[in-house]
């Protein structure tokens, strides 16, 4: 019978769970992923956490207590730094340090399959093959890594296109049709936030229903390696994909507004935020909310802030 290994619908896995699917399956393994994310999931990890870690990472501890009695093994990734032109470009701390909480919070787990992708000391092949070598052949292991790596680069692609990663995940991408006269807003944050219903209150409908067109890019691979060099750039890589989908909101897209999207206490993202407000509000005159997520963020509230914005945005374009 194939391994059933859990795979937690949160955080990395709207970056990566095409190519984590396809690893898995190539080797013989049954991947089950998580339900998404909804109000019990996020009050058990809550309950779980403690309290300095941002909402994504509670809901992600929801999501392990849901898998780990259900699965022979978990998905617990540790994703360290990335080398792009000779330079380091890191993790998020909190989502870094993950598989040790995890550890230090449940009293059982499954086995854990933790890759350490850390492009200073291997490679992510040598980093899958190696979380991976006690359980099947190594031969197998990098077949299946080259799967998933060409399985990756066409869901990037589709991605792209359809300005959402929810295909990978069998689910249609989010969007509406919206009338000619709504204002663009320009949509800032991190997949597995906006993409993620139970956390983000679906806040790109929200954008919808209050009369805009929300506005997401997804950077290309040159757009990503561009913003490395530039003068203010951040040693994070998932927030230098921010800045880089930022810059082609405000130079290219012409968009009435800018949203940032974030959890509060996401450290990397207060950082990230600011530098795109900076470059909004004094260099471009493009107006900019930030709205911060966390467990106790009411969608009246938030209905009455997107509304509020939206606007003033409409208002600005008469």
């Amino acid at each position: 019978m194939a391994r059933r290994i859990g795979v937690c619908r949160a955080l990395h896995a709207y970056h990566h769970y095409a190519f984590w699917r396809t690893f898995f399956l190539e080797l013989g393994w049954e991947t089950v992923l998580s339900p998404t994310t909804n109000r019990e999931a996020i009050e058990h990890g809550v309950r779980l956490s403690p309290s300095e870690l941002c909402l994504p990472a509670k809901a992600f501890l929801g999501h392990v207590a849901i898998l780990k009695d259900k699965v022979d093994a978990i998905l617990l990734p540790r994703i360290v730094c990335s080398v792009l032109r000779k330079d380091y470009f890191f993790g998020c701390p909190k989502a870094l340090a993950l598989p040790d909480l995890t550890r230090a919070v449940f009293d059982s787990l499954p086995m854990v399959v933790e890759p350490v992708l850390d492009q200073r000391i291997q490679t992510d092949e040598q980093a899958w093959c190696a979380a991976v070598s006690g359980a099947v052949p190594q031969t197998d292991a990098r077949r299946a890594f080259r799967c998933a790596s060409a399985a990756a680069q066409a869901t990037t692609q589709k991605t792209r296109q359809q300005g959402s990663p929810l295909h990978m995940f069998g689910r249609d991408a989010n969007g509406r049709a919206a009338p000619e006269s709504a204002v663009r807003v320009g949509v800032v944050g991190h997949s597995y936030l906006l993409y993620d219903s139970g956390l983000s209150l679906d806040i790109l409908d929200k954008v919808r229903d209050a009369g805009g067109q929300p506005v997401v890019i997804f950077p290309s691979d040159a757009e990503v390696t561009r913003e490395t060099q530039e003068d203010d750039a951040l040693n994070w890589y998932y927030e230098i994909e921010l800045l880089a989908a930022a810059r082609r909101l405000l130079e290219h897209e012409a968009v009435d507004g800018m949203l940032l999207v974030a959890s509060f206490a996401c450290g990397t993202g207060a950082v990230t935020n600011e530098i795109i407000h900076r470059a909004a509000v004094h260099k471009h005159r493009v107006p900019t909310i930030l709205l911060l997520l966390d467990e106790h963020t009411g969608e009246a509230g938030l209905v009455t802030r997107i509304e509020s914005f939206v606007d003033v945005l409409r208002m600005r374009k008469k």
